[in-house]
């Protein structure tokens, strides 16, 4: 392999290097900067043989009474605007266009689906990787601290468990 060669090897292996760290940063700021809003919500607790533990989330803002605008289709691109009742986020509104700059409560983009009366709402953040060697943790509340990006978009940022941070 001539220098040249090899040179180029390097050149390719450190973008990828840099674009992964990048990305990977990226998504760390914003978890830990952006706002963030407290949710209540109930565990499933699979067990997947190749990912290992996780709970799947339900959240209560999951589920929400469908929208007079609704039309036919059973799937939909929905904007969610949140408000604060009682420390925790609820359902405020459901839009099915993006809301107006002039916006100030937290909104956030999902998918809803038709159910019923009412909306199926995920908003990517419905599954949460146990760290490995953890366990399943038992405990009888759990709430979820999420931030809100400016791409409004949900991170996960914090699992509380009967009031303890976990893990």
């Amino acid at each position: 392999m001539t220098t040249k060669t090899a040179r180029w090897i390097w050149v390719v292996v450190a973008v990828q290097v840099a674009f992964l760290l990048g990305w990977a940063g990226f998504h760390e700021v914003v978890r830990h900067s952006a706002p963030t809003v407290r949710l209540k919500t109930q565990p499933v607790d699979p067990r997947d043989i190749l990912r290992g533990d996780y709970m799947t989330l339900n959240y209560d803002i999951s589920r929400a009474p469908k929208p007079a605008w609704w039309g036919k289709s059973q799937a939909e691109d929905v904007f969610v605007v949140l408000r604060d009742e009682g420390g925790y986020a609820v359902v405020d509104t459901i839009l099915d266009t993006e809301p107006a700059a002039e916006e100030t409560r937290h909104w956030v983009a999902a998918k809803a689906t038709e159910s019923n009366e009412s909306v199926r709402i995920e908003y990517g953040v419905e599954r949460y990787f146990v760290p490995e060697g953890k366990g399943t943790p038992h405990f009888t509340n759990m709430e979820v601290e999420a931030s809100v990006s400016a791409t409004h978009r949900l991170y996960i940022r914090r699992l509380w468990l009967d009031g303890k941070t976990y893990p």
